[in-house]
């Protein structure tokens, strides 16, 4: 076993065991993530990352040598966008492409760097390599390659872009978010983070689509989270209503997308955080009722990466 399948398996394990820990404990109190390893690459802006992918656009000939000779571990983001880039709709292309991008994920592993941007990246080219129509000209060593590789993916990574459903639990709070039947007006839904994990069960799967809004020098994606019974999706709310203004509701219509139901989505460790312009999905400390805590679209916490309330784990439901 790798040392970052250990870690995965570790990270889990102390996950579960803080669940267990305050079902008999506090609810409310937070859980730490996985310590960050040294080296952590995540707090590389976007300029920063267009930047360094010049260094590499522009490079006619890749192979192995090449990645050698360019590759730091805050460079992956750039390195594999420049990859992927190779495919051009051809099957000679597209076996170059992937034979290079699983050698750099591999020495990207064995180096032992840690890079969010690019695991969250690299999820979405193994995705779309495995749902590309090449995809059985590939080796069988190739393909068990691509499974293997993504297993020590982070496993928020592997649900919000390889299962058909998830839910989300709320690191600050370890409960899930949820859609609910209560509604807001004729139109909108209310979404609530529900305080008792064993009820509401059948109302917590969540699923996404993925629209790809790539420029010229990285990838770029932004997500529609919809909730898997309904078919609703969630939105940011800007109105005020019963006195709350910019709560994440879900939208009546199943064929009509409401303004605002865009996200794009960061990763830290193993946390998801969705943003847009500026907000992020939070659980509230502000309670609806006794049972039921509001979800807002929350300013001033940056990146999200110290606000647990902002960070989401997807998970296979219980």
């Amino acid at each position: 076993m790798s040392k970052r399948m250990l870690s995965k398996v570790s990270a889990a394990i102390l996950i579960l065991t803080v669940i267990f820990y305050q079902a008999a404990a506090a609810p409310q109190d937070t859980v730490d993530a996985p310590a960050s390893p040294e080296g952590r690459a995540s707090d590389i802006d976007e300029s920063d990352i267009e930047e360094r992918a010049l260094n590499f656009l522009n490079v006619n000939n890749w192979n192995e040598q090449a990645i050698d000779s360019r590759y730091n571990g805050a460079d992956a983001t750039a390195l594999a966008y420049a990859l992927n880039r190779i495919y051009t709709g051809t099957a000679a292309s597209y076996k170059k492409m992937v034979k290079l991008q699983l050698y750099l994920f591999q020495k990207f592993d064995d180096a032992g760097d840690v890079n969010d941007k690019y695991y969250f990246n690299v999820a979405y080219y193994f995705l779309n390599i495995r749902k590309n129509k090449y995809y059985n000209s590939l080796t069988n060593e190739q393909k068990r390659k691509l499974n293997e590789y993504k297993s020590y993916l982070p496993p928020s990574l592997d649900f919000i872009f390889f299962q058909p459903n998830f839910c989300l639990m709320n690191r600050k709070y370890l409960q899930h978010m949820y859609a609910a039947d209560r509604a807001i007006d004729g139109q909108r839904d209310y979404i609530f983070v529900f305080t008792n994990n064993n009820n509401n069960v059948n109302k917590r799967p969540w699923t996404t689509q993925v629209t790809d809004v790539s420029n010229d020098r990285q990838t770029k994606l932004k997500f529609t989270l919809k909730h898997n019974q309904s078919k609703r999706v969630a939105y940011l709310e800007r109105n005020s209503y019963n006195g709350q203004s910019n709560m994440v509701a879900a939208w009546h219509s199943s064929f009509q997308q409401p303004n605002n139901a865009d996200w794009t989505v960061e990763l830290y460790q193993n946390q998801l955080i969705f943003k847009q312009n500026g907000r992020l999905i939070c659980a509230s400390d502000s309670m609806y009722n006794n049972n039921r805590r509001y979800v807002f679209g929350q300013g001033g916490h940056g990146n999200g990466n110290n606000a647990p309330e902002c960070q989401w784990y997807a998970k296979e439901c219980p």
